[in-house]
């Protein structure tokens, strides 16, 4: 896909030197300028052509590269994992994502804080399934999920543009710090109404005896 973008960008570089070379060697013959002139605009045309192309088509690639070149001037801490741009802001990790939409201009941004701490065991699935209704309900910016073995709170949206992303990767990690606050006055609620224990139906040291 990237060799036909190449080959397609070079091509109207090709023909916008081409037609000021044309329009060039036929004004010289017929002294005609405003030929040249009109050479000159349509070169013009191609070449602002391309210019939009490269600004507003860019790929989900490029515009993750722009994102990582504006991450570093504005200090921010990342790292690329086996191909997924992961963010850190105030000792919290996020994992980033693009998609392409409908629109080759516009990108779906999938901000996601994955995590797992000491009380995921002490509750059991009917209560974390509980809490993140709960959470969802509160905030609805955001989307909590638990899953078999750790919770997510994702933050979805779109961009154009790596100004964009910086704009609503804040947004982001103010909406997930909101859920994360209703999460964290939940777990004391979680931990008694459903707690995550399994009885011991055979005595320790002894077998029970079937009746």
């Amino acid at each position: 896909m990237e060799d036909k973008k190449t080959f397609s960008r070079s091509n109207l570089i090709s023909a916008a030197i081409g037609v000021v070379i044309m329009g060039v060697l036929y004004s010289l013959q017929d002294h005609s300028f405003v030929w040249l002139i009109l050479c000159g605009c349509l070169a013009l045309g191609i070449m602002i052509v391309y210019i939009l192309s490269l600004t507003l088509w860019k790929s989900t690639q490029a515009i993750e590269a722009d994102i990582c070149k504006r991450l570093d001037k504005e200090g921010y801490r990342y790292e690329k994992n086996e191909g997924t741009l992961y963010v850190n802001k105030n000792n919290s990790r996020f994992q980033i994502q693009l998609a392409d939409s409908y629109n080759r201009r516009i990108k779906h941004l999938y901000v996601f804080y994955k995590f797992r701490d000491d009380d995921f065991g002490k509750v059991n699935m009917d209560g974390w399934s509980r809490a993140a209704n709960a959470i969802n309900i509160n905030n609805t910016d955001t989307v909590f999920v638990a899953l078999e073995d750790h919770l997510c709170c994702c933050y979805q949206t779109s961009i154009g543009n790596s100004k964009d992303f910086m704009n609503e990767f804040g947004r982001a990690y103010q909406a997930i710090g909101e859920a994360m606050e209703d999460y964290g006055k939940l777990i004391p609620y979680l931990e008694r109404d459903y707690p995550s224990h399994k009885e011991n139906k055979t005595g320790i040291g002894f077998k029970q005896s079937e009746v």
